[in-house]
């Protein structure tokens, strides 16, 4: 008897015996192609919103359409929604058993949004309001019964106190120069990770950025500044082009208002020589110092109080350097490193593929995505210099309730 309960822990344990519902659940399919959708009572096929072309779109203008509805032979449990912009208020009406039921959508701030359903066949969407410009899809889908698939985004707002934000200029960045450090931090350990772009990027960079952060462990949505994108080869210049006060303004502020304990930028010489990576680095030196005055920039620090970022590494800063093993096997990604998993995040701005001179950087690059220093602190120095969160007390390590 002692034995075969022994074989029976062991069987439980390796996970050959699961009983539970969960463990035989299947993966909801995508209905997409299955169904008919309609914009303004003309058949229309949806190339566009199932072609997986995060370029392509379809909008409220395109054609005159001023709802969409979409037919499926099979009972339908979610609609994954990923809009050209953040959604105004807009109306959801659902048939399921014949009985039709209509719910008024609240605006959100999400660009890519799920939402659940309880089988309908028949979905209208329209916009609410006399405008309709909005009003747009660059893809959509349509899913069955069954456990929600990892590629759908259910995103969070970051809330008032994260463990660590990484702040990059553009999109794409956040894979190619700080490789597994998303996730490491955010996939694999479950910190509060906050991933912050100084650009304002357009409908498709922001879809391809969600794509990235998501397949690479984030579940808090992304802040996005106010600056447009503009190439240049030295920091003055990118002063110049964005106004040096309202760019440290903002760093301060976004310090304040996130709370991180810890900052991870750019390059002071901007990697290969890009202004706005420099102007990150040296906008956060800057923040690193101020955010935690609150005579200074009152209206933040009224608004949101002073902060001390408790340490703040750039990228290749080449005093008190630390190497990250981005090359460890990472659970929460069955065993693929974070590196790896940056390699994917870059994977899904589609619209840089082109680029063939750009991929994350390996360890041994000129550039490597595993090499940061400590610029600043205000817990003293790393003795271990392989981990970023090193110093940092041991609540900051819980993980988050999802």
């Amino acid at each position: 008897m002692k034995k075969l309960r022994f074989l029976l822990c062991l069987l439980l344990a390796s996970g050959a015996l699961l009983t539970t519902p969960a463990a035989f659940a299947q993966e909801a399919e995508d209905l997409t192609l299955k169904c008919d959708i309609t914009v303004s009572s003309k058949l229309w096929t949806a190339p566009r919103l199932s072609d997986r072309d995060w370029d392509s779109y379809w909008n409220g203008e395109d054609g005159g359409g001023k709802s969409v509805r979409i037919s499926s032979p099979a009972p339908v449990y979610g609609l994954y929604l990923c809009w050209m912009e953040e959604p105004r208020a807009w109306t959801l009406e659902t048939k399921t058993k014949g009985v039709w039921d209509k719910k008024d959508m609240e605006p959100s701030p999400f660009q890519h949004q799920y939402v659940p359903l309880d089988g309908a066949r028949e979905i209208v969407l329209k916009p609410q309001g006399g405008s309709r410009k909005w009003f747009g899809f660059s893809e959509l889908f349509v899913l069955g019964e069954g456990e929600v698939p990892g590629y759908v985004q259910q995103w969070k707002a970051p809330d008032g106190e994260c463990d660590l934000m990484v702040f990059f200029a553009h999109p794409d960045d956040e894979s190619l120069f700080f490789g597994g450090t998303i996730p490491e931090y955010a996939g694999e350990r479950g910190l509060d990770v906050v991933a912050a772009c100084f650009s304002n990027a357009n409908r498709t960079r922001t879809s391809e950025l969600l794509n990235s952060l998501w397949t690479m462990g984030m579940t808090n949505y992304p802040v996005f500044g106010p600056f447009h994108d503009s190439f240049s080869k030295r920091l003055a210049t990118a002063y110049k082009e964005f106004n040096e006060q309202k760019v440290k303004r903002y760093a301060v502020e976004l310090f304040r208002q996130y709370k991180p304990r810890v900052v991870v930028t750019h390059d002071l010489n901007g990697e290969y020589g890009h202004g706005m990576h420099m102007m990150c680095a040296d906008a956060a030196l800057y923040a690193f110092d101020l955010a935690a005055d609150a005579g200074k920039y009152g209206q933040s620090a009224e608004l949101y109080g002073a902060w001390q970022v408790s340490k703040l590494y750039l990228h290749l800063y080449p005093e008190n350097e630390i190497e990250m093993d981005w090359d460890r096997p990472l659970s929460a990604f069955r065993g693929r490193s974070g590196f790896e998993m940056a390699q994917e995040g870059y994977l899904r701005h589609q619209t840089q593929q082109r680029l063939e001179q750009f991929r994350p950087e390996p360890r041994d690059s000129a550039y490597s995505s595993y090499r940061f220093g400590l610029a600043k602190t205000a817990v003293g120095p790393d003795t271990r210099k392989n981990d970023l969160m090193e110093n940092i007390p041991l609540d900051a390590f819980l993980v988050k309730e999802p």
